[in-house]
């Protein structure tokens, strides 16, 4: 009886399929990250004000380009086994590393500022969308002139957008509670409130007397031609548009 061929791997094997590891990518940046804490393997040191951070270059060119245009270009630092950072703080440093290893990060308030220097000055733009997010969480009638001048700071677009947002939707009521903040706003943030179409919570006369207090307030008369011009002044009634904004010393000089 004739003996049976035995077939080899690949000829019983008939299809191909992508195979992947669900714990791969966190489970090598992991080795990395404890690498980088051991101080072992790694190829550069970071200084920010005399604290020094060991990491590997590939690692940060992959998170910033900052660090690729450093350590890929020719640069005076690609080849060197330290780098001093000026800009940023060496708190902001340690937690834009935790973020880069990690893709985590712990903000609050005691470190928001130095994690906005360190993200901007490195160009960690993933970083910086998640200061954006956390201080859009934080938003309130407190603090949205402070988080408007970081946004404006560090260029966060989202965050500048949610503190106009919030301003459209409460705008009334800030007029009464904190009417000082309303009149200290800058004028661009002002500018994007009053040209919004979803300010409704006042009427258009409210409109137009904020816009005269703030002026007068600030002494800003070279944003009259502009900020008048955001005036529906249409939708006034007729008796109020000749008794209260025509009859102004603002409109009549204009």
């Amino acid at each position: 009886m004739p003996s049976e061929r035995c077939l080899s791997i690949q000829e019983m094997l008939t299809g191909q399929r992508l195979c992947h590891s669900e714990s791969h990518n966190d489970s090598v940046l992991a080795a990395l990250n404890q690498q980088r804490s051991d101080g072992i393997l790694c190829d550069v040191t970071l200084i920010a004000e005399e604290q020094k951070f060991h990491a590997h270059k590939a690692v940060l060119a992959a998170c910033s380009d900052y660090f690729r245009a450093m350590f890929s270009l020719c640069m005076v630092e690609s080849g060197a086994d330290e780098v001093s950072l000026h800009g940023v703080t060496s708190l902001g440093l340690k937690q834009a590393l935790e973020f880069a290893y990690t893709g985590q990060i712990l903000l609050e308030p005691g470190v928001i500022q130095d994690v906005l220097a360190a993200g901007s000055h490195l160009q960690l733009l993933e970083l910086l969308n998640l200061c954006s997010h956390y201080l859009i969480q934080e938003l309130n009638s407190f603090n949205y002139l402070d988080l408007y001048r970081l946004a404006d700071l560090f260029n966060l677009t989202l965050l500048e957008k949610a503190v106009i947002d919030f301003l459209v939707k409460h705008l009334s009521e800030l007029l009464k509670s904190r009417p000082e903040d309303v009149l200290t706003l800058p004028y661009c943030l002002l500018q994007e409130v009053l040209k919004s179409d979803r300010l409704t919570s006042l009427s258009e006369e409210q409109i137009w007397q904020l816009a005269v207090r703030w002026l007068e307030h600030n002494c800003h008369y070279q944003y009259m031609d502009e900020l008048l011009q955001y005036i529906r002044f249409g939708l006034m009634d007729v008796d109020t548009l000749h008794t209260v904004a025509l009859s102004h010393p603002l409109v009549q000089v204009e």
